[in-house]
């Protein structure tokens, strides 16, 4: 190669994902598994070179939960769509079509932005004509059976490993977190916090907590699924030197 330069081979990728999704939240006896299906999405990653991608990624599927809060049940179901940039670290050298750079592990983390509904479930003005709603005071207006549209930020991270399926082609297994920056994916808003009631007015609820407990009580989703790669784009034409030198 004319005087020993050595370029990089830029890509781009597209792929489809699908798999299920898993929650963790308020809920006494709910885990992250068994899952809820289904979670369906699409991805467009560009390479930057063997090691680095970036992914900006769009999810769709249900978050449901089934379980206790203070001894009483408490189950919920619904709709998410979830959108994230991450960065994609390969723990080997990766690239599709690459023989010599087939398969690797990677990790990724970045920040997105998730929507649902959350559904207050409050009524009553007493303990035993409340029920469940006495420890799900955030919205004592809204009434049982409304809904509110909740976007909340998220910080996305996760692991997985990918391989070569031909010289355009890839599948891969990955398991992602996001932590949410809300506590109402499970309908239940920041239970634990202080719940102050007007002695004037006892059908007047408030609620307050702190910095810490939004930390402790936001609620968290894992998605755990595979996703087929195609490569769009083939950037500049490798270098031969480029695989032996790299």
């Amino acid at each position: 190669m004319p005087g020993g330069v050595v370029y990089s081979q830029v890509t781009a990728d597209i792929g489809l994902w699908g798999g299920a999704s898993g929650t963790l939240g308020d809920l006494r006896g709910n885990t992250l598994f068994p899952t809820t299906f289904p979670t369906l999405g699409a991805y467009f990653r560009y390479n930057f070179n063997q090691r680095t991608s970036a992914r900006l990624m769009f999810l769709s599927g249900k978050a449901a939960g089934e379980g206790t809060i203070l001894g009483q049940p408490w189950a919920f179901d619904k709709a998410v769509q979830d959108l994230s940039l991450q960065v994609e670290i390969n723990y080997l050298k990766y690239m599709l079509g690459n023989k010599k750079s087939s398969f690797t592990s990677y990790l990724t983390a970045g920040g997105g932005v998730m929507y649902y509904n959350y559904e207050p479930r409050v009524g009553g003005t007493t303990p035993e004509e409340t029920g469940i709603g006495n420890i799900n005071p955030s919205h004592p207006d809204a009434g049982i059976g409304s809904t509110q549209s909740v976007i909340t930020p998220t910080l996305p991270f996760g692991i997985g490993v990918k391989f070569n399926m031909g010289k355009r082609v890839g599948l891969g297994v990955e398991y992602q977190m996001r932590k949410l920056f809300n506590d109402g994916l499970d309908d239940l808003d920041d239970p634990m916090g202080s719940v102050v009631r007007d002695p004037a007015d006892p059908t007047k609820i408030t609620q307050t907590s702190s910095f810490t407990d939004q930390l402790h009580n936001n609620d968290w989703i894992g998605f755990l699924g595979v996703h087929l790669t195609f490569k769009v784009y083939m950037g500049s034409k490798p270098c031969p030197a480029y695989d032996s030198k790299y």
